[in-house]
């Protein structure tokens, strides 16, 4: 015999019922003492505004590196369509973005070539942490590994 959450998961699935998503749309402020940076060099905007509709997330990130602002948007695919978006120096990132099981958080894988003829990865999970948005970003290349977690207040 199937317990109360066994049924309710098994109702779903049988349904076609999807588990409720975090919607994480707003506008965010990063919390730099919250968060996880790199001591020499972090790749976090300092500010991102997400929409989130049913089938797409659009986040528009605003970086300072060296002095000057960037701003860079990128929409994701949230049905299981690959998502392309432009990235460093004008490179076509592809995406893949996935919900996690309860809903809760949202990951996406993405690739793209590198100058040099190698490539990058770079997966990023987005979640709630409280009213935080938190982002945990990793990026892999030839030239190693960078990990960080940034921490958002909603504006």
């Amino acid at each position: 015999m199937l317990n109360s959450s066994q049924s309710q998961h098994v109702n779903m699935l049988f349904s076609g019922a999807q588990p409720s998503t975090t919607d994480f749309s707003g506008k965010w402020k990063l919390n730099r003492s919250a968060s996880q940076l790199n001591a020499e060099f972090s790749m976090a905007p300092f500010l991102i505004t997400v929409t989130q509709e049913k089938n797409s997330l659009t986040a528009v990130r605003t970086s300072n590196f060296q002095g000057e602002e960037y701003v860079q948007t990128n929409t994701y695919s949230l049905d299981g369509k690959d998502s392309k978006n432009s990235g460093f120096q004008g490179a076509e990132v592809i995406s893949q973005a996935s919900w996690a099981a309860e809903g809760k958080s949202l990951e996406i894988k993405a690739s793209m070539s590198t100058q040099n003829g190698g490539e990058m990865t770079i997966n990023t999970t987005y979640k709630m942490e409280g009213n935080n948005l938190s982002i945990e970003n990793k990026m892999a290349g030839s030239w190693g590994e960078i990990a960080e977690t940034w921490v958002y207040d909603k504006e």
